[in-house]
């Protein structure tokens, strides 16, 4: 585990694009900024580095950012 946590952080559509912006702020003063592409028939999404925020910020802090990336995709979709 890393030697900082996530301070706070951001997940909102781009708009114009089939994009989801997350943007994650560590309490070492870093900022991360990911671009989540998604495919808005059929939601599916693609973030790669899901494993590198689990390893880098827990589990504890990547489960549920997953449910809301797709609870997102579900209310752009709808």
């Amino acid at each position: 585990m890393a030697e900082y946590e996530v301070d706070r952080y951001t997940i909102e559509p781009v708009e114009g694009d089939d994009q989801i912006a997350l943007t994650i702020w560590g309490t070492d003063g870093n900022k991360w900024e990911y671009g989540i592409p998604f495919n808005r028939q059929s939601k599916r999404y693609t973030f790669e580095e899901v494993d590198v925020s689990a390893n880098d910020f827990g589990e504890d802090f990547t489960d549920p950012l997953v449910d809301e990336i797709e609870a997102l995709l579900d209310e752009i979709c709808d």
